[in-house]
């Protein structure tokens, strides 16, 4: 019984320590560099952010302190992000986030 334990420990042990087969980047990704950075940040109410990089994804972001009532506030944030997928066609995600939700709208651009 004891062995037993012991070799159902062992094998729970390799089990939980095996490494999933990884996949290989797609083309270019391991090579993606940062073409453009823009950050802004007050440290109290707003921020803002855009970058674009050499695979073809570009996004930006802003977000903004709003004043619901007179002891709540939330952080309004509005973004979008372009990218094109291993198929060629080019999309664009636009989103706003608010004190109601996450409203996102994906788009085929091309």
């Amino acid at each position: 019984m004891k062995y037993q334990i012991v070799l159902a420990f062992a094998c729970f042990i390799a089990i939980c320590s095996a490494a999933p087969p990884s996949q290989p980047p797609a083309q270019g990704e391991e090579r993606a560099e940062t073409l453009r950075l823009e950050t802004e940040n007050n440290g109290v109410d707003k921020y803002s952010f855009a970058y674009d990089t050499s695979n073809g994804i570009s996004r930006s972001e802003t977000g903004e302190l709003k004043t619901i009532d007179d002891t709540n506030a939330a952080i309004v944030v509005q973004g979008s992000t372009t990218w094109t997928s291993p198929e060629g066609k080019k999309f664009e995600l636009v989103f706003t986030a608010d004190e109601f939700g996450y409203h996102p709208s994906v788009k085929l651009l091309s």
